[in-house]
């Protein structure tokens, strides 16, 4: 696991309602420097809101860092509390300021002079998952989400029909947007039927909670909800520890964005894009490049096990599946998006040509066997101001077997810091630079 020290930026101070606290923020995640101002909007308008205050069970989606979850559990400990992610990292850092402000939850007990009884408490609960990807829960008291605008405007939507179905009685949804999407949101709530109760405004932000009318019912479900793709869990069900990476127990409905046809490096198949992933419609120099080194350096090898770090939709894997024909590809990302929709995507092809599918939590590489792996394509994640490359080279030694491949892909700044601090036991074997991009191939020797 990756020690994320080393990737603290800054650590800051925080208040809520009187309680105090400290985050640790990091260049790798939204905000690095201070908690961002859509998030305090956003705790700065419901501070005082009653149903806040006596709510017991209180949802965070997409808590980054774990501001916004962390802040309800220190200021309501009376509150359960869980904060979900699409980013393990995020996860994992959320994790990390749970534990820094001490958040650990409380046994039962009950005195025995007075037999005064104090329920047990968990402490906060930190989860993977996406909005709108039927995992939610319920009933929840209270709901409050930064949302992010890049999420696009058919998951924003689901979001609040999500929510309202999600409410308990008497419950509210909490929300910041940026201004932009101020009238749509204003729309959405509508459409999910929710009315808005209170509003808070900030130079680039809004802020709407809203609850459900008194007397009203849940909308018709539209077309192209749950089960469109994948087998969303039974009502009431939320998502297990840490990242769940099954796709399968994700409804990837409100993601799907476009289904076409490719052709890379070749090779022809169908793939569908989702909102919050690249390549939807065309398919990018990145992934040109990783297909034809892969291409180059692999020709009469055989790839039985394959590595793809950080896979996007798919677009590589599904190459690989029809070119290189290995027995298993595993994906691995911080991203649960990307790992699901790869899955999706692979899981698209024909039985005859469609390899088993792993997917890995990419801070939990250490749980792939020692070299096991034929070829690795690794979408280099740069993170500034961390040594990015030695974990990299590292991995690459560690899993690879001898002859293995390793093909990285990035711009051609970081692939010629990464070639400078190529370690003793490489042979580069291939490389190619287009339009902004470059990837170099090695050989483990």
């Amino acid at each position: 696991m990756l020690d994320l020290s080393l990737l603290v930026n800054k650590t800051v101070p925080f208040k809520f309602n009187g309680a105090e606290l400290r985050f640790d923020l990091s260049h790798a995640l939204f905000s690095s420097f201070e908690v961002d101002a859509g998030t305090r909007l956003l705790l700065k308008t419901v501070a005082r809101d009653p149903v806040l205050a006596r709510s017991r069970l209180i949802l965070d989606e997409g808590c980054g860092t774990g501001v916004i979850g962390l802040s309800m559990a220190k200021a309501f400990p009376e509150a359960e509390v869980t904060m979900r992610d699409r980013d393990s990292l995020a996860l994992a850092f959320s994790e990390r300021n749970r534990l820094a402000n001490r958040l650990k939850g409380r046994t039962a007990w009950t005195d025995p002079e007075t037999g005064a009884t104090r329920l047990a408490l968990p402490a906060p609960r930190i989860v993977g998952g996406l909005l709108a990807d039927g995992r939610e829960g319920s009933p929840w008291d209270y709901i409050l989400s930064n949302l992010p605008a890049k999420a696009g405007a058919p998951v924003l939507a689901a979001f609040f029909r999500r929510a309202r179905g999600s409410l308990g009685p008497g419950g509210r949804v909490a929300v910041v947007i940026v201004h932009t999407l101020a009238e749509a949101a204003e729309q959405w709530i509508a459409e999910a039927g929710l009315a808005v109760v209170e509003r808070g405004r900030g130079a680039n932000h809004r802020v709407f909670v809203a609850e459900i009318p008194a007397g009203s019912q849940a909308p018709a479900e539209g077309p192209g909800r749950a089960g469109a793709l994948g087998n969303p869990p039974a009502k009431g069900e939320g998502g297990g520890s840490g990242l769940d990476l099954d796709p399968e127990h994700l409804d990837l409905s409100s993601y799907l964005r476009t289904e076409a046809s490719y052709k890379l490096a070749d090779r022809s198949y169908r793939a569908r894009g989702f909102w919050g992933l690249g390549e939807f419609d065309t398919i990018g120099y990145s992934s040109a490049l990783a297909a034809e080194l892969c291409s180059r350096s692999c020709s009469g090898s055989l790839v039985r096990e394959a590595l793809i770090l950080n896979p996007g939709l798919g677009h590589t894997a599904l190459w690989m599946s029809r070119a290189l024909g290995p027995g298993r590809i595993t994906a691995a990302s911080r991203d649960l998006l990307s790992l699901a929709a790869t899955g999706a995507n692979l899981g698209g092809l024909p039985s005859s040509s469609r390899p088993a599918y792993r997917a890995l939590d990419a801070l939990r590489l250490e749980e792939l066997e020692d070299h096991s792996l034929d070829l690795i394509v690794d979408n280099l994640d740069v993170i500034p101001e961390f040594d990015w490359l030695t974990p990299a080279w590292e991995a690459a030694g560690r899993l690879l077997k001898t002859g293995g491949t390793l093909v990285a892909v990035s711009g051609p700044t970081e692939i010629t810091r990464f070639e400078k601090r190529r370690p003793k036991g490489w042979q580069l074997a291939a490389e190619k630079r287009k339009r902004g991009f470059a990837a170099m191939a090695w050989r483990r020797t």
